[in-house]
C-alpha cells in the first residue's frame, strides 16, 4: 500500500489540532509538521500524543523547523500559519515541492491584493484548494440545508458575546453561502465601535459591533458580536414558516427548530477540529474532492469581509491603511 505524505505548516493551536485529528487516518499515512518554534511543535507534539495512543494507526510522524526535510512529493499540505504569513509560506512550499492539494486556513491573506496574486499562483500550479472553513461540513448545518424551502427567503442571524467578528465572521458567511446557495454577498450596514482592540493573538486586532447585507437573490445576514456577556452565542436561520436555531458553537450545543407550529429541541454536538482534519484529508486523497468551499467559492466572500474591515479600520485610525491585521 502507498503511503501518502501529508504535510501541516504551522504548529500553533489550529495546527496542532489538524495533527491531532490526522491521527485518526485509516490510510498508511507519513505526517510532517512544520514549525520555527521548537516550543510549539512540542506541544503539538504532546497533544498528538495523548490521542495518538489510543488509537491502532499505521502513521510515521516528523517534525522540523523549516521546510527543507519534507519529501519531494505532498499528497496534502495543510498551512495552519497565521494569515500575516500564509502568502509567503505557501509560495515557499510550492517552489520547494510538489504539492498535489492545499488547505488554507482562515481568515485566509490581510491585503486585497494577495487574494488576485495567489488565485494566480494556485490556477498556474493546477492545485486543488480547500479553505477551512468547518461549518458546512458538519451533519448538523447539512441537516439543515435539507430542510430549507428555497421558494422561500432566508434570513440568519448570528448574535452573541466575544465570538471574534474579525477572525471568525468568514465561517458564517461561508456557512450562509452553503445554506442559500449562492456565492455573493455585500454588506449594506456596519456598525462596529469605533474602537479596534487587541485580539487574543499577539499583534492582532479584533472588532465589536453589527454588519449586515445580503445576497443578490434577497436572502440575508446579520452578525452581531457584543463586547461582553456569559450567554451562548446564537445561530438562527428563519425561512419562511420554518425558524431553526443553534445555541453554542462548539462541542454540546441545542438545536431546535420550528416547522409547521410544531417545536422541537435537542441536545446534539458540533465537532471540534481535532474531529474533522482526517476526514476532509481521507476524502481528499481517495476521491479527490472534499466538503470544504475552495478557493474559488472562498474568495469572494474573504474580499468582501476584509474590505469592509479595511475600511472601518481607516476611518478610525485615519491613516491609509491598506492591510487587515486579522487571523
Amino acid at each position: 500500500m502507498k503511503q501518502s505524505c501529508i504535510t501541516i505548516i504551522g504548529a500553533g493551536q489550529i495546527g496542532s489540532r489538524h495533527l491531532q485529528a490526522l491521527c485518526h487516518l485509516e490510510s498508511l499515512s507519513r505526517i510532517d509538521l512544520v514549525d520555527p518554534s521548537d516550543e510549539s511543535l512540542q506541544t503539538a507534539k504532546i497533544r498528538y500524543e495523548e490521542i495518538a495512543s489510543s488509537v491502532n494507526q499505521a502513521i510515521e510522524i516528523h517534525y522540523h523547523n523549516n521546510l527543507d526535510a519534507l519529501p519531494d512529493s505532498l499528497d496534502l499540505v495543510i498551512i495552519a500559519t497565521n494569515s500575516l504569513v500564509r502568502e509567503e509560506v505557501l509560495r515557499d512550499v510550492i517552489r520547494k515541492r510538489l504539492v498535489k492539494n492545499l488547505i488554507l486556513e482562515k481568515v485566509l491573506f490581510q491585503k486585497i491584493d494577495q487574494y488576485m496574486k495567489v488565485e494566480g499562483l494556485l490556477n498556474e500550479s493546477s492545485i486543488p484548494t480547500w479553505v477551512s472553513c468547518w461549518m458546512r461540513t458538519t451533519d448538523l448545518y447539512k441537516k439543515i440545508k435539507s430542510l430549507l424551502d428555497y421558494g422561500e427567503e432566508i434570513q440568519m442571524k448570528v448574535e452573541g458575546p466575544q465570538w471574534g467578528i474579525g477572525c471568525n465572521s468568514i465561517h458564517f458567511l461561508d456557512l450562509f453561502s452553503f445554506l442559500t446557495l449562492t456565492e455573493d454577498f455585500k454588506f449594506t450596514k456596519i456598525e462596529l465601535e469605533n474602537k479596534v482592540l487587541e485580539s487574543k493573538r499577539t499583534g492582532f486586532k479584533e472588532f465589536f459591533g453589527r454588519l449586515a447585507g445580503q445576497s443578490s437573490h434577497g436572502h440575508s445576514l446579520e452578525l452581531i458580536c457584543h463586547k461582553t456577556g456569559e450567554e451562548a452565542t446564537m445561530v438562527k436561520i428563519l425561512n419562511g414558516s420554518k425558524s431553526f436555531q443553534v445555541s453554542g458553537l462548539l462541542g454540546n450545543v441545542i438545536f431546535k427548530t420550528s416547522i409547521k407550529n410544531e417545536i422541537c429541541m435537542e441536545e446534539t454536538s458540533l465537532p471540534y477540529q481535532s474531529q474533522l482534519t482526517h476526514i476532509w484529508a481521507n476524502d481528499i486523497l481517495e476521491k479527490g474532492l472534499c466538503d470544504l468551499p475552495t478557493y474559488t467559492t472562498s474568495m469572494p466572500l474573504h474580499l468582501e469581509l476584509v474590505s469592509v474591515l479595511i475600511s472601518h479600520f481607516r476611518k478610525i485610525t485615519g491613516k491609509e491603511i491598506d492591510t487587515c491585521p486579522i487571523t
